[in-house]
């Protein structure tokens, strides 16, 4: 296990108080957000660029905005024009910068809470997206190089109660770095085994590991695989999308499980495989990546115990997965993808699959489509502000992290919920009708509680019970199917990750 960069989880960018108001003669290349009272967000971005070869400077970042208050509003709104009810999501905010002198390039501009993705287009070559060498990412040593290589730089802004003053924006303060809460640490890893790129150069897997990661801790931690997207690769789930960040704020909450995170890069997963022969989707990520890091890192070697998510085309990549081989993750994210799984997918009914995408996303899955796929199986969709963009997916990782993952609950309370709705509308009296309702309240609450064989004992129950009540008449055969059908589901999906 030979890690290339071991890194901590320091802020990337200056938080000032003080506008600036003049500017040296050779100003501080990189950004500084400060606090401004002229700035409808209440803070504004100062951002400068050198480069002394440079003609001509652009700037561009993912900060247009729509209107998430009112979604029939079609109007794309610039960062000056901001007011709460926007959010991020509307495209690429591209302006020339100013040319100071001296092979300076500087630009302010209003920003809001979160992370703020921006980059450079120099000499109006639009091919190579430039990252900012003052706030550069820490991208794979095996990554995407040259004009291929998308440079997502991310600026971290505060949150102004009085001037943002909208919730969905207030939450995204997630993804802020947090002064004095505890750090995780990320790095990248070689992998023996996969094949070297050009032939020479080893393939890494990015590695999150959590505050006070122990090797030797007796329960072992969880593990989430991150798929990148196109143009993208191990290193973008890590910087861009934010992911050490917010999971150790999300720890620091308590409002998600420690978790090893690893980030994976399709061109060495091996191939998609055929959807004809089951179990050989992307061999090298299960012949190769996942005995890897269940060898060197404290991890269950249990599938309930691992999720796997991506983005766009690693969207494509996690349903593929699903395909290929449903119970091999308990977890999956597919966002920003549409939606691409069969519903006669085997074993459909196990894993938990949570859908996503950006409200103005073209890759935002069809809800139709994943509410069919919710009869067979326990899938869940979020449609958060923003577009296909971080602004979308970091969001979707907050969400995802927090209330899916390792919440079989989150996924089973629909049903629940409906199984409930069934029983209200039968013939049955007070008393019956409350006898099966706790009884399904009861189970819910011991899935929650981790209790999986205490719920499938309340549930036999419940199926026991409505058979007595078909038995004397009390419900219909219709009736009773309706009753029993998910409840038999919900079974089924408990069972199988006990077994």
């Amino acid at each position: 296990m030979k890690p290339f960069t071991a890194l901590g989880l320091a802020a990337v960018m200056v938080l000032g108080t003080v506008p600036l108001t003049a500017q040296a003669a050779d100003p501080t290349p990189g950004p500084t957000v400060y606090a401004d009272p002229s700035s409808p967000t209440g803070y504004t971005g100062h951002f400068v660029y050198y480069n002394p070869d440079a003609t001509s400077v652009r700037f561009v970042a993912d900060i247009l905005l729509r209107n998430w208050a009112d979604l029939t509003d079609p109007t794309v709104y610039q960062p000056s024009q901001y007011q709460p009810g926007l959010m991020r999501g509307g495209g690429g905010y591209d302006v020339q910068m100013t040319n100071v002198g001296n092979g300076y390039w500087e630009i302010d501009v209003p920003l809001a809470a979160g992370a703020n993705q921006y980059w450079f287009y120099v000499d109006n070559n639009t091919n190579n997206w430039v990252a900012d060498p003052a706030n550069s990412p820490i991208f794979a040593p095996d990554g995407i190089t040259g004009t291929a290589r998308r440079a997502f730089n991310k600026v971290f802004v505060p949150y102004d109660a009085e001037k943002q003053n909208f919730e969905p924006l207030a939450a995204r303060q997630i993804e802020l770095p947090r002064e004095d809460s505890a750090k995780g640490a990320w790095s990248y890893v070689e992998v023996p085994g996969l094949p070297p790129l050009g032939g020479t150069i080893p393939r890494t897997i990015g590695v999150y590991l959590p505050p006070d990661y122990d090797p030797d801790r007796a329960e072992p931690y969880r593990t989430i695989y991150m798929q990148h997207g196109g143009g993208q690769d191990q290193s973008d789930w890590m910087n861009m999308g934010n992911v050490p960040v917010i999971m150790d704020n999300l720890l620091d909450d308590g409002t998600t499980e420690p978790a090893v995170v690893i980030t994976t890069n399709t061109n060495s997963l091996g191939p998609v495989g055929s959807q004809a022969v089951l179990g050989d989707a992307y061999p090298n990520l299960r012949n190769v990546v996942i005995p890897f890091v269940e060898a060197n890192y404290n991890v269950s070697t249990d599938a309930i115990d691992r999720a796997f998510a991506g983005l766009s085309a690693g969207s494509a990549v996690t349903q593929n997965l699903i395909r290929d081989d449903a119970d091999q993750f308990g977890y999956y994210g597919p966002w920003s993808g549409g939606a691409s799984v069969p519903a006669s997918t085997p074993d459909l009914l196990y894993p938990y699959i949570h859908f996503g995408g950006g409200a103005w996303d073209f890759g935002l899955p069809n809800p139709n489509t994943v509410a069919n796929l919710d009869n067979v199986g326990f899938i869940e969709n979020t449609t958060v502000a923003g577009a296909h963009d971080f602004n979308a997916w970091n969001q979707l990782f907050s969400i995802w992290a927090r209330d899916y993952l390792w919440h079989p609950e989150a996924f089973i309370q629909d049903e629940i919920g409906q199984l409930k709705a069934n029983v209200a509308a039968t013939g049955l009296n007070g008393g019956n009708k409350n006898a099966l309702t706790v009884k399904l309240e009861q189970a819910l609450k011991l899935v929650v509680k981790g209790d999986s064989t205490g719920a499938l004992e309340v549930l036999d129950g419940y199926v026991t019970q409505v058979s007595e009540f078909q038995a004397a008449g009390k419900v219909t055969a219709e009736q009773a199917t309706g009753l029993t059908a998910l409840a038999a589901q919900i079974t089924s999906n408990l069972s199988h990750w006990l077994e």
